[in-house]
C-alpha cells in the first residue's frame, strides 16, 4: 500500500507539472497571437499632407556643403544634404524646420525629402507640405519610388510605404533601414543596423551579410552588393555575399550603366561585368556616389560632379559653407577680424565672413578636439576642449597645462581662469574643486563680475569664488534654483543670469549693501523645463539672448520681465553658440551657422 501511495503521488506530481507546462504554453501562445493581431492592427496609420508657411524673412545660413542625394526632372535639378535642399537657383528649404537633409527622391515627379532631425516633406507647386502620420516623427535615411509609384521610406523606425493620394501609410517592417533598393521583380532590399532584409509578397526574409550593420545596399540585374563596416561585398541574388578583395575601406557605392562603382580609401573604382576594378580619376577627392536621371554623380569637397560625354563636369558648385567634415558647432569667437568656429566633434577653423566662400583655414593640431569654449586672448584664442586647454595664435596651437578635459574659460584681472572636469584653475596656479567648497567639480560655466565674484556653474549647482577661496555655493538641496545644472552664465544690467539644463533661466538678485551675498534666484516661468546650451546666454543689441536645446532662440523683453521667442529660420532649434557681431548675431547650431540681424526677428 505504501508503494502504491508513493506511485500515486508521483503520478499526481507529473500530471500537475504537465498541466502547469500546458498552461504556460497556452499563455505564451495567447500572447504571441495577441501580439500578431496587434501588429496587424497597427500596420496602417493616417497620413496627412500639411502645407508649411514660408518664413517671414530669410537669413544667411551655412551648412557643411555636402550632398547626400540627387533628384533630376526634365525641368529641374535638386540636391539634398548638409546645406539643405537646393536647386540651380539656391536653397529651397527655408520653410523646413531644420537644415540638414538625409534623403531625397522623386515621387510622381515631385521632390520629396527627409530631414536628418526627422520629418518627411513633399514639394509641389513651389511650396512644401509635411507628411504627418500616426506613426509619429519618422527619421528617414533612404527614399525610393517603387515601380508602382509608391513611396518607400527607409527609416530608423522601420520600413514604410505610402501610395500617392492615399490617406494612410503602411509599416512593412520594424527593422531600422539605412539604404533601399529593389530588383526587376519588385522585391525590396533594405539594409540597416540589424542586417539585410528582403521584403516581397508581404513576407520579410533576413539575408546573410558579412556584417549585420549594412550601410548601403544596391541591386543591378542579378547582382546584389552591400557596404558594411567590413567593406564592400557582392554576390548573386539568392546567393552568398562575399567581400570584394581590396575594398575593406569602401565608404560609398552605386550601380550605374551595368557597372558597380565604389569609393575605397579616397579612390573611385569602377568594376566591370567580370568584377575587375579600374580607377577613375575625379577632379577632387570623392566623398559620395549616387545616380539619378540616367547620370552618375560624385560629391567632393569642391562640389558635385557628374559624368557626361566621358568626362567629369561640375553639376553644382559647392555653396558658401562651413569647412568639410562637420556642421555641429561648439563655440564661436572672433580672432584678428575673422570668425573662429570650434566644432563639437572636430577641431578649430577660422574663416573670413566678408569673403564669398569664407576662405576657411583649419587649425592643425591634435591638442584641440571637441571644442567647448573660445575666448579672445592676447591677439589669439584661448580654447577649452575635451583634450584640455590650449592657445591658438593664428598659426599654431599650444597646449596650456595638463588639467584634462576643459569646458569653460573666463578672463579676470589676474589672468585666465579655466574650468576643467576636476575643478577650476586660477591664474596663480591654485586649483579649486568640490573639496574646497564648490558645488561640484565639472566647471561648465564661468563668469567674472567686474571687481567682484567669480561665478562657477556646475551640473550640481552654482558656486562663487572670492579671491582664492570659495565664498558660497548653492545646490539642489537648497531648493532655490529652478534646476541645479548650470550650463551658462551672463551679466546683464548688473545682475547675473543663470541658464540651467532643464529649468530654464533664473536671475540672481543680491542686496546692494552686500553684492557678494548669495541673494535670491527668480525664475522665468515661460522658460520652465528648457535646457540651456553651454555658453548660450549672451548680451547683444542691448538685450540678453538665450539659446536652448531644441526649443530655439529667445531674447529678454524690453521690460526685462520675460523671454520671448525669436522667429527666424535657423538651421536647427538646437542652439549651441551665440556671438555678437557689428552687424548682427552669429548663431551656431548642431546643423550649421546662421547670421541674425539685430534690428528685428530675421528681418
Amino acid at each position: 500500500m505504501a508503494f502504491l501511495s508513493k506511485r500515486r503521488a508521483a503520478i499526481f506530481a507529473v500530471a500537475a507539472a504537465l498541466l502547469t507546462l500546458a498552461a504556460g504554453l497556452f499563455i505564451v501562445l495567447r500572447r504571441q497571437v495577441g501580439a500578431a493581431f496587434q501588429t496587424a492592427r497597427t500596420l496602417g496609420a493616417p497620413l496627412q499632407f500639411l502645407p508649411l508657411p514660408e518664413p517671414e524673412a530669410r537669413i544667411p545660413r551655412w551648412g557643411d556643403g555636402s550632398v547626400a542625394a540627387v533628384a533630376v526632372t526634365p525641368e529641374a535639378f535638386y540636391t539634398a544634404g548638409g546645406s539643405g535642399i537646393r536647386d540651380a537657383k539656391g536653397e529651397l528649404s527655408e520653410a523646413l524646420p531644420t537644415l540638414r537633409a538625409s534623403a531625397l527622391t522623386l515621387w510622381r515627379g515631385e521632390p520629396v525629402a527627409a530631414l536628418e532631425a526627422g520629418g518627411l516633406f513633399l514639394r509641389r507647386g513651389g511650396a512644401w507640405e509635411e507628411l504627418r502620420t500616426g506613426f509619429g516623427t519618422i527619421h528617414a535615411r533612404a527614399l525610393l519610388e517603387s515601380k508602382g509609384g509608391e513611396l518607400l521610406i527607409g527609416a530608423r523606425e522601420g520600413l514604410f510605404r505610402a501610395a500617392w493620394g492615399a490617406a494612410t501609410m503602411q509599416k512593412m517592417d520594424a527593422a531600422p533601414v539605412q539604404s533601399l533598393a529593389f530588383d526587376e521583380a519588385g522585391a525590396i532590399f533594405a539594409g540597416g543596423e540589424t542586417g539585410l532584409r528582403e521584403v516581397a509578397g508581404g513576407q520579410v526574409h533576413a539575408l546573410a551579410s558579412p556584417d549585420p550593420w549594412v550601410q548601403w545596399v544596391g541591386v543591378m540585374g542579378h547582382d546584389l552588393a552591400v557596404i558594411t563596416p567590413m567593406g564592400l561585398a557582392r554576390g548573386p541574388l539568392g546567393g552568398t555575399l562575399a567581400p570584394v578583395p581590396g575594398c575593406g575601406g569602401a565608404t560609398s557605392a552605386c550601380h550605374f550603366d551595368d557597372r558597380l562603382f565604389a569609393i575605397v580609401s579616397g579612390r573611385l573604382l569602377s568594376f566591370d561585368a567580370a568584377g575587375h576594378p579600374s580607377e577613375w580619376i575625379v577632379p577632387a577627392t570623392p566623398r559620395r556616389l549616387m545616380s539619378a536621371g540616367g547620370t552618375l554623380f560624385v560629391d567632393t569637397d569642391n562640389g558635385l560632379y557628374r559624368r557626361a560625354a566621358g568626362a567629369w563636369e561640375v553639376a553644382q558648385a559647392r555653396p558658401a559653407a562651413l569647412p568639410p567634415g562637420s556642421s555641429r558647432i561648439g563655440a564661436l569667437a572672433f580672432v584678428d577680424g575673422k570668425l573662429a568656429i570650434g566644432f563639437f566633434d572636430h577641431g578649430l577653423a577660422v574663416g573670413d565672413p566678408s569673403a564669398p566662400f569664407w576662405g576657411w583655414r583649419v587649425a592643425e593640431g591634435a591638442e584641440v578636439w571637441g571644442v567647448n569654449a573660445l575666448l579672445p586672448d592676447r591677439g589669439g584664442l584661448a580654447v577649452a576642449s575635451l583634450r584640455g586647454a590650449a592657445r591658438y595664435d593664428g598659426q599654431r596651437i599650444q597646449k596650456l597645462g595638463d588639467g584634462g578635459a576643459a569646458f569653460s574659460i573666463a578672463k579676470t584681472p589676474d589672468g585666465l581662469v579655466i574650468g576643467y572636469g576636476q575643478g577650476v584653475a586660477l591664474p596663480d596656479g591654485r586649483f579649486l574643486s568640490a573639496f574646497h567648497g564648490l558645488p561640484g567639480n565639472q566647471a561648465l560655466a564661468l563668469l567674472q563680475e567686474p571687481d567682484g565674484l567669480l561665478f562657477v556653474g556646475t551640473p550640481t549647482g552654482l558656486g562663487a569664488i572670492e579671491g582664492a577661496r570659495v565664498a558660497w555655493r548653492v545646490t539642489a538641496a537648497d531648493a532655490v534654483l529652478p534646476n541645479a545644472w548650470i550650463a551658462s552664465l551672463a551679466l546683464f544690467k548688473g545682475k547675473v543670469y543663470l541658464g540651467t539644463y532643464g529649468g530654464g533661466v533664473a536671475r540672481r538678485d543680491a542686496p546692494e549693501a552686500d553684492r557678494a551675498a548669495i541673494g535670491t534666484f527668480d525664475p522665468f516661468p515661460e522658460t520652465a523645463g528648457f535646457k540651456a546650451s553651454a555658453g548660450c546666454l549672451v548680451v547683444a543689441g542691448g538685450t540678453l539672448y538665450f539659446g536652448t536645446e531644441n526649443k530655439g532662440l529667445f531674447r529678454l523683453s524690453g521690460d526685462g520681465a520675460r523671454f520671448e521667442p525669436v522667429k527666424a529660420p535657423l538651421p536647427s532649434p538646437h542652439i549651441t553658440a551665440i556671438l555678437p557681431a557689428k552687424d548682427g548675431l552669429f548663431i551656431g547650431t548642431d546643423e550649421g551657422l546662421a547670421k541674425l540681424p539685430l534690428s528685428g526677428e530675421g528681418a
